[in-house]
């Protein structure tokens, strides 16, 4: 995404989450909409690219002898090569994504997250809506603060 689409979709939908449903609704709505969704449709460098933005982030298993460190591994290849995808078809078509993210809103009606640190019992059996985004804002939120402040 470029810097002008993510300020204004920060200025247009804020702070706003949707229900879980939501939020899975509007995935796949999304990925009808990504035509290359495969870890073979890349070049291989642009690949490494993103396992190393995997390992950065200690996504990656330490021993690759455990029984499920492939299982992982793959796991999160796919998760970062949709991340791209998204970030490829939001370049290309900034109002599509626009708008449906203004469909989902309406549809699942969306609302405010909640600005509390502390994170309930509660909240762990809906993670999409009430502990994911605000994981997220906690983490870089304070990080496009520092960068305004410079």
């Amino acid at each position: 995404m470029t810097d002008d689409n993510t300020s204004t979709q920060q200025d247009e939908f804020g702070s706003m989450v949707l229900s879980e449903e939501g939020v899975t609704d509007l995935t796949d709505r999304l990925t009808e909409y990504m035509t290359e969704i495969e870890l073979g449709g890349m070049p291989d460098i642009l690949g490494q690219v993103l396992d190393d933005f995997i390992d950065q982030a200690g996504g990656m298993p330490e021993d690759l002898r455990d029984e499920v460190a492939f299982e992982q591994i793959t796991a999160n290849q796919l998760a970062v090569t949709l991340a791209y995808q998204l970030g490829r078809l939001e370049g290309r078509s900034p109002q599509l994504v626009r708008q449906l993210i203004k469909q989902a809103i309406e549809k699942w009606e969306a609302r405010p997250m909640t600005e509390s640190p502390d994170i309930s019992e509660g909240d762990l059996r809906r993670p999409k809506e009430l502990v994911y985004p605000r994981l997220r804002h906690m983490e870089y939120a304070d990080a496009d603060d520092d960068d305004e402040s410079v």
